[in-house]
């Protein structure tokens, strides 16, 4: 389960929200990740960065500080919008009674609304979706390459839908190489480019990702998280990790650096 750390305004209205996993099966597995995503994401980066006049060193190395500007970042989430359920529930809360100096926590139950928070990650989401904006700008600056570009966001976004389905108790799952190898594929056969195949397959499969994966099946079952899975929080990007927004842009970019020619 996630620890939830809340920085509150003036106000009392949620703005961030600090989540990391505890549970030791996710810690195991993000850390066995942690070291191939190393790897392969500033890699990615540096590819993309060329299309800046960056040597590929560099832009290797600035690739690694984006990456791990992502890491950093992905605990915090920024509150997009509260939902109120009209739902009771029973919170318990803690309070200190002092005796003799010493505080001592008394727990008690609370009667509260249940409400569901709706946030999108800084290091999963906003992250990946300001180089994809960056990118964008460079990429449809050439003018054969738009009609290849919106191709293939078109295509990720619809199997990123197709194929992601709203799990009660977990949030929305996709299977985890479909939407990159669907946005590199669908690069390498519209994109004779070698400078732009990579760029576009990251774009492509971060912000198809976004779309069918996130966004259009969020907006879908958004009633169904509320009313029938009792969700409270959900966020686009993760929950103290990454998601499928972050990885579908690095592995998208990984597949076409390799399967290029």
């Amino acid at each position: 389960m996630d620890w939830l750390f809340e920085l509150i305004n003036d106000n009392n209205s949620k703005r961030i929200i600090v989540s990391a996993p505890t549970h030791p099966l996710y810690l195991i597995m993000y850390l066995f990740l942690l070291f191939p995503l190393s790897i392969a994401a500033p890699t990615v980066f540096g590819f993309i960065n060329t299309l800046f006049g960056i040597s590929l060193g560099k832009a290797i190395i600035l690739g690694y500080f984006v990456f791990l500007l992502s890491i950093i970042s992905s605990p915090f989430n920024i509150v997009i919008k509260e939902y109120r359920t009209g739902e009771k529930e029973i919170v318990l809360t803690k309070k200190y009674v002092y005796f003799f100096g010493f505080p001592i926590p008394v727990t008690h139950p609370v009667l509260v609304e249940r409400k569901v928070i709706l946030a999108i990650n800084v290091g999963g989401a906003i992250i990946p979706i300001i180089m994809s904006t960056i990118l964008l700008v460079k990429i449809i600056s050439c003018f054969n390459l738009v009609i290849p570009l919106l191709t293939s966001i078109l295509l990720t976004t619809l199997v990123s839908y197709a194929f992601s389905r709203s799990v009660p108790g977990v949030g929305i799952v996709v299977p985890g190489f479909l939407p990159p190898l669907v946005a590199a594929i669908t690069t390498l056969v519209l994109v004779r480019d070698p400078v732009m195949v990579v760029p576009i397959a990251y774009v492509s499969g971060v912000l198809g990702s976004l779309l069918g994966a996130d966004l259009l099946r969020l907006t879908k079952d958004l009633k169904k998280f509320i009313y029938e899975y009792g969700a409270s929080f959900l966020s686009i990007g993760g929950a103290g990790t990454f998601d499928g927004i972050f990885l579908s842009g690095i592995i998208a970019g990984l597949i076409a650096i390799i399967l290029s020619p």
